[in-house]
């Protein structure tokens, strides 16, 4: 019963890690594009701006997007698993919050970049 665990928790981290690596493959892989201030510019509800706004929302939606699918499977995985005894669970948050922090940085990289990472 306990070695079924592991390999399932295993493999999770695995499947995690392979998606992860291949994001960032593909990341540098797909060239970049410089679009044109229409573009990039910022919309209030789908019209050009009047003026300059008074502040602007620094996260773009790609980046959000790609750090809501890959840290949230994982914390709701985390959060079924607090259920377990301590001895078993703080090694495998401490693991999680090691594997997340690639996670975390390319997905702000993307948000700040506007997804142009």
């Amino acid at each position: 019963m306990m070695l079924e665990a592991v390999a399932a928790i295993g493999t999770l981290i695995a499947v995690c890690l392979i998606t992860d690596l291949v994001m960032l493959i593909l990341i540098k892989i797909f060239p970049k594009y410089y679009p044109s201030e229409l573009k990039s510019g910022r919309f209030e509800a789908g019209n050009v701006p009047l003026r300059y706004p008074r502040w602007t929302l620094p996260m773009q939606y790609f980046g959000f997007m790609f750090l809501f699918m890959a840290v949230e499977p994982i914390i709701v995985l985390l959060l079924v698993l607090s259920s377990l005894s301590p001895e078993h669970f703080l090694p495998l948050l401490l693991i999680s919050l090691l594997l997340l922090l690639p996670t975390i940085y390319v997905g702000y990289k993307m948000a700040v970049e506007g997804g142009r990472w």
